[in-house]
C-alpha cells in the first residue's frame, strides 16, 4: 500500500516536519503544566496532536498512485461452448447448462455492461471452429464437438502482438481435440497462448444420470464359424441401482436382432464392462451394425429414438453406436501345383466348392516327362500315348514325349496355364496363393523359382507347402529357392518314422484362430483328440529363426531320442517372407482325416452349422488354411481410410494401385464415391464423388479428404483406371463416423481440465453466480495495456473536517472542564 503512495511537494518534507514537532512540542508543554486529571489532558492532548499531523501531512500532497486498464484497449474474448453436450440437464434441474449460460451473457447484462467500460468486449462461440456472435440468444447448441484446444489457439493467432485481457470461458471442459501442441506435434502448457483464462462453471456438480457405450472394438479372424468379433465397453454413471440390469443389443443395419445379452452394471466401477459378439456376417465385403446398450424398460424409447428415459438419463445419444464391419471378399485365386494325383487334391475342391471367396485353380502333373530316341517312320509319333485317340487337333496339341503330362482344373480361359507353370510375373502374380503338393524342385526352372520367391517377398502372396516324396529332405530342395522359402530346415538325418504318435497343437497354435474349430480350449483339445492316427510324415529339422511352430507329431521309430522316447517333430509350421507368408504341412497322408467315418456321429454331410459336426471339420480346416493363407495378399486396388483423433477433422481416403506386376501405378485415374449410410442400409444423402490425387511422397498412392457432416456409417468405393483408360480395379471400405461419440463420451464437468487451464495462464475458477464480483474485480488487475492514475489524498474535504473536529472536540472537552 505505501508503495503506492507519492508526495506532491517533496520539498516541504522538512519544513513541514519542523513545523510539526515545534507545534507538537508546545501543545506538550501546554498541558503539562496545567493542573488537570490525566483523563481529561491525555485526551485533550491526542485530538491536538492528530490535528497538528494532519494539517503536517497536507503540506506535502500527499497522493495515492496506480494503474488501470487503458478503456477500450484490452481485448476480453467472451467464448461460450455451443456443442450439443451443452444442453444436458442436471438432475432435477429445469434448464439446460447451456440455457443458464445463455441467460448470463445475453443482451445488457450489468456485468457486461461495466466490462464493456474498461475492455473491448468480444463474443465468440465454438464448437468445431471459432466463429464471432452479436447475441447468444440466437445461437442454438447444435455443435458435434467441442474444439476447446483450437479455439483457444484459433484466439492466440488471432490477437497475436495485441493487449489481452483474458478469456472468459463458459464450457463443461470435455474438449474433443485434447491438449495444445506446437507445430511439431509437441505438448505445450496452456500459459503459452498468453493471456490468462477464466472458467466460469456451475454453482453446483448436479449429478447425472447416464448409461452410455465408451468405446467399440473389432476384431477380424479366419475362424469360420465365427469370424467375427466386436466388443462393446460399457460405462455408467450415477444409476438408480448401484448394480443396475442391462441389455446390450447388436444389430444389423436392417434392423434385425444379431445377437442380444443381459449384464449388470456396477456404476460405481472405474473399468467399463465388456461385451462380445462372435458372429458370422451374412455377406462378405462391407456390412454396418448398430450396438445398442439401454435398461429393459427403455427399450420402447431406443427403438424409437425417442430421447426419454425411465430412469432420467441425461441422453440416449450415447446408447447407440454404428459399427462398420469390413471383410475382405475376394475373390482371391489359389493355384494348385501336384505332382502326381492323390487324394489331397479332391478332397481339398470338395471343401472349397462352399466357398464362393476362393476360386482353386490346379494344375495336375499326371505323367513325367520322358525323353526317348527312336527310329522315327510314318507310323512312330512324338505324341505321348496318353493323349491317343482324341483326335487330330488334340492331338496336334498335346504333349510330347519331353513334356510332362498335365491337366488343368477350374481355369477361367482356355489359354490359361497353356503353358504350365506361368512364365511370366503378370501370370503368376495373378494368384494370391500357391499350393505346391508333391512336387520336385526339379519340375520348375531357375526363372519359375525365382519368380515364385517374388511372388511371396514382393507381390505378397501366400506359398503353402504340403511336402512330398521329393520334398524337404532332398539336397535339391534344401539349396534351391523354395528351400529358402520353407518355414522349416531340412533334416539332419536320414531317420525315418516307423509310427506316428498323436496330433496335437501347439500353445501358439491354439492362439491362431484359423488353426482352431471349436470356441473353447477344452473343445478343441477334444476335437484334436478324435482325428484319426496319420502313418505318414515328411522328416523335417528345425524351424527357421522367426517361424512359427503351430503343430507337432509325435514320431517312433529311428527318429527317436537316445533315451528312447518319441521326437517330436513339426506338423505345421508358418513364417513371414519379405510382404508374404509361408506355411509347411508335413503331414503325408491327411487325406486321411478327411475319410474318417466315425460310427458314433450319424450327422449328415449336409448340416454345416453344427460345430459338433466332425466330418466337417477336415472341410472346415481347409477353408480356414487357405483363407489365411491369401487374407493379408495385397490386391492391385486398395483402399484404406485413416481417421484422426479429432472428429470434426476430415478423414483421408488413401488409395494404393498397382499394374500388373505389383509395381506402382503412376497417373491414373481415381474416382472415390462417398455414400452417407443409416438405418436400414438405405443413404441418408447424397453419393459424392471426390478425385484422389497423386501422393509427392510415395508412388501409386493416391489421397483425397472427406468431412463428414453426420455421425453413422459411410460407404466408399474406389474405381482406377490406367493412363490408357482401361479399368485396373475396384475397391470399397466402410467407416463408422466418430462425429458426436466423444462430445458425450462424459458427460460430467471436466473440472480437473478447467482447473489447470486456470492454474497454468494465470486465471482463475469463477463460479457463475459470482459473475457480477469477478466483473468488478477484474479492472483492478494487471493488464497488457494500463495507465497510470493518481489520486491526490490531502484535496479531500473529509481531511479539513477531521482536523476541525479533533481541534473542536480538544476545545469543548477543555471548557467543559474549566480549563484555560
Amino acid at each position: 500500500m505505501f508503495d503506492d503512495l507519492v508526495l506532491g511537494a517533496p520539498e516541504w518534507v522538512w519544513p513541514a516536519s519542523a513545523i510539526g514537532v515545534v507545534l507538537a512540542a508546545i501543545a506538550l508543554w501546554s498541558y503539562g503544566k496545567r493542573d488537570a486529571p490525566l483523563s481529561i489532558r491525555i485526551p485533550a492532548l491526542l485530538m491536538k496532536l492528530s490535528a497538528i499531523g494532519m494539517i503536517v501531512i497536507c503540506l506535502v500532497e500527499p497522493m495515492r498512485r496506480g494503474t488501470r486498464p487503458r478503456g477500450q484497449s484490452n481485448i476480453l474474448p467472451i467464448l461460450v461452448d455451443n456443442s450439443r453436450s451443452m444442453n444436458i440437464k442436471a438432475t432435477g434441474s429445469s434448464s439446460t447448462q447451456y440455457e443458464n449460460v445463455v441467460s448470463k451473457v445475453s443482451g445488457d447484462a450489468d456485468w457486461l455492461v461495466r466490462l464493456g467500460q474498461s475492455f473491448d468486449v468480444r463474443r465468440y462461440r465454438f464448437a468445431g471452429r471459432l466463429e464471432n456472435v452479436d447475441d447468444y440468444a440466437s445461437v442454438a447448441a447444435d455443435g458435434d464437438a467441442s474444439s476447446l484446444t483450437t479455439a483457444l489457439q484459433s484466439l492466440s493467432e488471432r490477437f497475436k502482438n495485441r493487449p489481452v485481457g483474458g478469456v472468459i470461458l463458459f464450457t463443461d471442459g470435455n474438449a474433443t481435440d485434447g491438449n495444445p501442441t506446437d507445430g511439431g506435434g509437441n505438448e505445450v502448457a496452456w500459459s503459452d497462448f498468453g493471456f490468462p483464462i477464466y472458467p466460469v462453471i456451475p454453482d453446483v456438480d448436479d449429478s447425472l444420470i447416464d448409461l452410455r457405450i465408451s468405446d467399440i472394438s473389432i476384431r477380424l479372424t479366419d475362424f469360420e464359424s465365427a469370424p467375427t468379433t466386436i466388443v462393446v465397453s460399457i460405462d455408467a454413471i450415477n444409476l438408480p441401482n448401484s448394480k443396475q440390469d442391462a441389455v446390450v443389443q447388436l444389430m444389423d443395419i436392417g434392423g434385425k436382432v444379431i445377437e442380444e445379452q443381459s449384464i449388470k452394471i456396477d456404476s460405481e466401477s472405474q473399468t467399463p464392462t465388456e461385451v462380445k459378439f462372435r458372429f458370422r456376417p451374412e455377406t462378405s465385403g462391407v456390412s454396418f451394425f448398430t450396438a445398442s446398450v439401454f435398461v429393459e424398460s427403455d427399450r420402447e424409447s431406443i427403438q424409437a429414438d425417442s430421447g426419454t428415459s425411465s430412469i432420467s438419463e441425461a441422453t440416449l445419444i450415447n446408447n447407440r453406436r454404428i459399427v462398420a464391419v469390413n471383410r475382405d471378399s475376394g475373390p482371391y485365386r489359389v493355384l494348385y501345383v501336384a505332382g502326381r494325383p492323390n487324394w489331397e487334391f479332391k478332397f481339398l475342391r470338395r471343401a472349397m466348392e462352399s466357398d464362393a471367396e476362393i476360386q482353386m485353380v490346379g494344375l495336375l502333373r499326371i505323367a513325367k516327362k520322358e525323353a526317348k530316341f527312336s527310329f522315327r517312320d510314318r507310323e512312330v509319333s512324338d505324341t505321348n500315348p496318353l493323349f491317343a485317340g482324341l483326335g487330330k487337333d488334340e492331338e496336334e496339341i498335346a504333349s510330347q514325349y519331353d513334356e510332362p503330362v498335365i491337366l488343368r482344373f477350374g481355369v477361367n480361359a482356355s489359354d490359361e496355364l497353356s503353358d504350365g507353370f506361368p512364365e511370366s510375373d503378370e501370370e503368376l502374380f495373378g494368384y494370391h496363393g500357391v499350393i505346391l503338393d508333391d512336387i520336385e524342385t526339379e519340375f520348375f526352372t531357375q526363372d519359375q523359382l525365382l519368380r515364385l520367391r517374388r511372388f511371396v517377398s514382393s507381390r505378397g502372396g501366400g506359398l503353402l507347402l504340403l511336402g512330398g516324396q521329393e520334398s524337404f529332405s532332398s539336397k535339391d530342395f534344401a539349396s534351391s529357392t523354395l528351400g529358402e522359402l520353407s518355414p522349416v530346415y531340412p533334416p539332419r538325418s536320414d531317420a525315418m518314422a516307423t509310427r506316428l504318435g498323436p496330433f496335437a497343437l501347439t500353445r501358439e497354435g491354439m492362439l491362431n484362430p484359423w488353426m482352431r474349430m471349436r470356441d473353447t480350449e477344452s473343445d478343441e483339445k477334444d476335437r484334436v483328440r478324435s482325428m484319426p492316427p496319420f502313418m505318414t510324415i515328411n522328416p523335417v529339422g528345425d524351424i527357421k529363426p522367426g517361424a512359427s511352430r503351430l503343430a507337432t507329431i509325435e514320431a517312433y521309430g529311428e527318429s527317436m531320442d537316445s533315451e528312447g522316447r518319441p521326437r517330436e517333430t513339426t506338423a505345421m509350421a508358418v513364417q513371414r517372407f519379405g510382404k508374404g507368408r509361408t506355411a509347411a504341412l508335413t503331414i503325408g497322408d491327411l487325406w486321411r482325416w478327411s475319410m474318417q467315418r466315425a460310427a458314433d456321429d450319424p450327422t449328415p454331410r449336409t448340416k454345416r452349422d453344427d460345430p459338433s459336426n466332425r466330418r466337417e471339420d477336415p472341410e472346415q480346416s481347409w477353408r480356414q488354411t487357405l483363407h489365411w493363407l491369401v487374407g493379408e495378399v495385397p490386391q492391385r486396388v486398395e483402399l484404406k481410410v485413416e481417421v484422426t483423433d479429432d472428429p470434426s477433422a476430415p478423414v483421408t481416403l488413401v488409395v494404393t494401385a498397382r499394374d500388373e506386376a505389383f509395381m506402382p501405378l503412376d497417373n491414373a485415374m481415381v474416382e472415390v464415391t462417398v455414400t452417407p449410410i443409416a438405418d436400414k442400409n438405405e443413404p441418408v444423402g447424397e453419393a459424392l464423388t471426390l478425385t484422389a490425387q497423386a501422393d509427392r511422397f510415395e508412388p501409386g498412392v493416391y489421397k483425397t479428404a472427406y468431412w463428414a457432416r453426420n455421425p453413422g456409417g459411410y460407404l466408399a468405393k474406389v474405381n482406377v483406371k490406367s493412363v490408357d483408360g482401361s479399368d485396373v480395379g475396384t475397391d470399397e471400405l466402410g467407416w463408422s463416423s466418430r462425429l458426436g461419440d466423444s462430445e458425450f463420451a462424459d458427460l460430467r464437468l471436466n473440472r480437473k481440465l478447467l482447473q489447470r487451464i486456470a492454474d497454468e495462464s494465470g486465471g482463475q475458477i469463477v463460479k457463475l453466480s459470482s459473475l457480477e464480483n469477478f466483473a468488478s474485480d477484474l479492472p483492478n488487475r494487471k493488464m497488457p495495456a494500463s495507465e497510470t492514475w493518481v489520486y491526490p489524498l490531502w484535496h479531500r474535504s473529509w481531511i479539513m473536517i477531521a482536523v476541525i473536529a479533533c481541534l473542536c472536540g480538544e476545545w469543548g472537552l477543555r471548557r467543559w472542564k474549566g480549563l484555560a
